[in-house]
């Protein structure tokens, strides 16, 4: 399976955020982007939406044909938002029912919970009351449960728990074995520890490999 982008071009206004960009993402590498904000943006909205705001191509390629389709993209954004009024287990119920023909094999939420290393959380917590890293464990354990073909992460910023990047990694190097995953990071130690290959965009052209 792979990602294509051809001749994408964006821009907006007077400024040239993506300049002719072509370049292909294979099935099983988690590729580290460091963009300027705008210019992450336009890309990741180019491939999520199929579609660019200027001119180029961008196709998802199984089996020799394109199969681009939105439900086999995900994004993660900066913070993770969850019903707040639900616990953990109501939700993932919940995400499970919505999803369920999606997944290719359904779970016991408890299986779900020790997946995610979520099991040790009270069950009458609200998800309101999590901290941070436990959003975005739950996030990571709802793409581990539907398993994205295209998973989008618009940035993992600075993180200096050695122990939570080591989850992160873990989470991602699951998903890509099934996948393609890109991410915002403009941390290079980050980028090199959790990426397969790291690409930057410098003045409209997209850059890479190590």
């Amino acid at each position: 399976m792979r990602l294509l982008i051809r001749n994408l071009t964006v821009t907006n206004e007077d400024e040239t955020l993506l300049d002719d960009v072509a370049y292909t993402f294979y099935q099983g590498n988690v590729y580290c982007i460091n963009a300027p904000d705008d210019s992450r943006d336009a890309l990741f909205n180019s491939i999520v939406y199929g579609k660019t705001s200027g001119s180029g191509k961008i196709e998802l390629i199984c089996n020799g044909r394109n199969c681009m389709a939105p439900a086999m993209i995900s994004r993660f954004p900066e913070e993770p938002l969850f019903p707040e009024f639900l616990t953990i287990r109501e939700f993932l119920k919940y995400y499970i029912d919505m999803n369920r023909s999606s997944i290719k094999e359904v779970k016991s939420i408890e299986e779900y919970l020790e997946l995610g290393e979520l099991s040790n959380i009270r069950g009458d917590r609200l998800l309101r009351d999590f901290t941070l890293d436990e959003r975005v464990r739950l996030q990571y354990l709802c793409f581990l449960i539907t398993m994205p073909t295209v998973l989008i992460i618009d940035s993992i910023k600075n993180i200096r728990n050695v122990d939570f990047l080591k989850k992160i990694k873990n989470y991602l190097d699951c998903i890509k074995e099934n996948g393609i995953v890109l991410v915002g990071c403009r941390d290079k130690s980050i980028s090199v520890f959790i990426g397969d290959e790291e690409l930057s965009v410098v003045d409209g052209k997209l850059r890479g490999g190590r």
